[in-house]
């Protein structure tokens, strides 16, 4: 494919292969947590049962594979897990440390079929009790279209009781989003709101790129490569880092220059999506680096879509503050590199 050698004759490009589509990768590499807890609050209400694409299964049956199928490769590091229905609530995992083969067994006892109503509200109450005894960061996968069984009659919306644990805890939303009518989209428009961790992932996105809920769990430490063991086929490509100056969070020319190439790539290869990490250095403080690496990794984003209209869907936004560095800190050259945004483009 032309694209793939226009690629590789720039030296910001690095081309990763692989052969039959079987990645073979080292695994002696660095993971750093980037959470120390995942709460999955799962949505088996009738509203699942809407068929998925045209593979024949519902999203009730593809969510519950999908977290099946990334439970069997999911890295231990030290997390503790829990897994709720809240349609109506029970705990099918309730938090606890992780243990592959209890979270599985705990997996395979969830409804075969979807056909509760939803009880969002009353879920997010009860999750106010869990959170309070948790230390350390929380990452909440919340499957939902965003409706409640309780709306109206001037009772609170969910969005206000996730914003108010958003603020209460050190918890990060992560709104899994099957919504498509106006009043579920209330919760959606409101996450912007919660903090700067969290995020809405439409439904598709969340099943079809791994890396949503990789990320939000741990990151592949910077100065570690991960090596392909082959070299027919074209799967993924990686970029030098992405630098700012210092507090800043515009592109220079130059950066632009090279989102050119990334974005003739992603819109010659639909299929494809980019994973983009943001970084800080070590100056200011940790709520103000995690905010500038999102303002970072978003000016990527949106410099990608708004001048070279490439999918947002084949973006994937991820944002560290100042907890992965490249480099030392100590030097004014350390700090320069680790102003970063890291780009892994995959999917092929």
């Amino acid at each position: 494919m032309l694209v793939f050698g226009f690629l590789s004759n720039a030296l910001a490009f690095e081309i990763i292969t692989k052969e039959d589509i079987k990645l073979k990768v080292i695994v002696n590499v660095d993971l750093i947590k980037t959470a120390d807890n995942a709460i999955i609050l799962f949505d088996s209400s009738s509203s699942m049962n809407k068929p998925y694409k045209d593979t024949g299964m519902s999203r009730y049956d593809v969510a519950k594979n999908i977290l099946i199928e990334r439970n069997e490769y999911f890295p231990d590091l030290g997390y503790h897990f829990g897994l709720f229905l809240y349609t109506p609530w029970k705990e099918v995992y309730p938090v606890q440390k992780y243990d592959r083969d209890k979270f599985a067994q705990a997996l395979s006892t969830l409804p075969e079929k979807a056909t509760s109503a939803t009880f969002l509200t009353d879920g997010l109450k009860r999750l106010d009790s869990i959170l309070n005894k948790l230390e350390g960061k929380t990452v909440v996968f919340l499957f939902t279209d965003g409706s409640d069984v309780n709306k109206g009659g001037g009772r609170k919306k969910p969005s206000a009781f996730a914003e108010n644990l958003a603020k209460k805890y050190n918890v990060c939303f992560y709104i899994i989003s099957t919504a498509d009518d106006y009043y579920s989209s209330d919760l959606f428009t409101k996450v912007k709101d919660f903090n700067f961790c969290s995020r809405v992932i439409a439904f598709e996105d969340f099943i079809e790129h791994p890396g949503y809920n990789s990320e939000a769990l741990f990151t592949v430490k910077a100065t570690k490569d991960i090596l392909t063991i082959t070299d027919k086929k074209v799967v993924g490509i990686k970029t030098k880092n992405f630098l700012f100056d210092f507090d800043k969070s515009e592109l220079s020319q130059n950066e632009r220059d090279r989102l050119a190439l990334l974005a003739a790539f992603l819109n010659e290869n639909k299929t494809a999506y980019s994973a983009m990490a943001g970084h800080t250095d070590n100056t200011g403080t940790e709520a103000y680096n995690m905010e500038l690496s999102f303002r970072r990794v978003e000016s990527i984003a949106n410099y990608l879509v708004e001048n070279y209209n490439v999918d947002k869907a084949q973006l994937i936004p991820f944002w560290f503050g100042d907890m992965n560095p490249v480099t030392d800190n100590s030097t004014r050259e350390g700090r320069r590199q680790n102003r970063r945004v890291e780009i892994l483009v995959g999917g092929m």
